[in-house]
């Protein structure tokens, strides 16, 4: 499945990282301040969506014969949203968002919830960093050849979610979640096809790249 990958502004990016994992076939969408780590990373976007309020014009100037979008600066989306929906309207389902973590803390939140307005509209989404993958289910979800990192599944956007865990060191059967205390903090994987399935409720599935 063709990928849409968005490249946010957080300061903490390493442009290495997104470098890698850029593919031949992805449409690249450059969220606003994400310029910086696009021109330090030498990729070129299909697209750059933002207001651009705060950026010098010598640096858009390095990607004029790049297609762009100027937001309003006063809106109700954030820029990452805006691309999201971007990505939506020309036929993309699944989504990988970089350089949407660290930096300011209110930002990180609100980009977790975009994996949860990607699942509402029938889409796959991921949020990647060096260390981390994230995920948002409410419904089945693999874990494939993930054998021997930590993994942690958490309710989000509900008060509280049942799952069942399989190919973990701490199963579980039917278990109720509660927002208000993280018992699903630092599992570990055991098997190349673990599950997570949830049976009422939604959860991010949260997994560390590196152990």
């Amino acid at each position: 499945m063709n990928r849409c990958v968005i490249i946010g502004a957080s300061p903490q990016t390493n442009t290495e990282f997104i470098r890698s994992m850029i593919l031949k076939d992805d449409f690249v969408i450059c969220a606003d301040g994400g310029l910086d780590s696009v021109l330090k990373a030498d990729i070129i976007p299909d697209i750059l969506i933002g207001d651009f309020d705060s950026m010098p014009k010598e640096r858009l100037k390095q990607c004029e014969n790049i297609r762009t979008v100027v937001l309003p600066v006063e809106k109700d989306d954030t820029d990452t949203v805006s691309c999201v929906r971007y990505g939506m309207e020309q036929g993309y389902r699944n989504f990988v968002l970089l350089g949407v973590t660290g930096g300011r803390l209110d930002h990180t939140y609100a980009n977790l919830h975009l994996l949860k307005y990607l699942a509402k509209r029938n889409c796959q989404g991921m949020i990647m960093d060096e260390n981390t993958q994230i995920f948002y289910t409410e419904n089945h979800f693999v874990l494939e050849n993930k054998k021997g990192k930590t993994v942690s599944v958490l309710p989000f956007g509900c008060e509280s979610a049942t799952v069942s865990l399989s190919g973990v060191k701490y199963q579980a059967e039917n278990l109720v979640m509660y927002s208000d205390f993280p018992i699903g903090i630092s599992n570990i994987v055991i098997s190349d096809n673990s599950k997570v399935m949830v049976q009422q409720g939604g959860v991010l599935i949260i997994i560390n790249r590196e152990v």
